[in-house]
């Protein structure tokens, strides 16, 4: 894992990181779960509320897959790659600060079925994610500071 400004980049995940978009992706055979990175959910800042597509819902790359709210912002996280919602994070009902305080694991958002597995290829990893995440670190002076795991 690499550690960038006090952000946690895990090296085993794909990263959708177009426009204002930051998400990852852990792969699990046919299905992908899906959250926020360390710097977006940094960004934000503290979660208030969260509200992910139905099960069920099935949406092609880049289009909203859930709509986060914080103190500082308001907006969509978008699907990063076509697929159908086969199980949101209920948890981020009761405590979406969830996405703060964890958001590799327990702030996970939302598991889709994944529709094309050819859409990985437009999704970073390893010293790619890591240099794209340098630049938007450095770019928009992002210091994550939560307790590291």
């Amino acid at each position: 894992m690499a550690i960038l400004n006090g952000c946690e980049i895990p090296d085993d995940l794909y990263y959708y990181l177009e426009g204002s978009q930051m998400t990852w992706i852990r792969l699990e055979g046919e299905n992908a779960t899906l959250g926020l990175t360390d710097p977006a959910q940094t960004r934000a800042g503290r979660i208030l509320h969260v509200r992910i597509k139905a099960v069920g819902t099935t949406r092609e790359r880049g289009k909203p897959l859930a709509t986060i709210e914080s103190g500082k912002w308001a907006g969509p996280v978008h699907f990063p790659m076509g697929g159908t919602v086969m199980k949101a994070n209920e948890q981020l009902e009761i405590r979406p600060v969830l996405i703060n305080d964890d958001p590799y694991g327990e702030g996970w958002i939302a598991q889709i079925k994944i529709t094309d597995q050819s859409e990985l290829s437009g999704l970073l990893r390893g010293e790619q994610a890591q240099a794209k995440f340098n630049e938007i670190i450095a770019r928009d002076n992002v210091k994550c500071i939560r307790c590291q795991k």
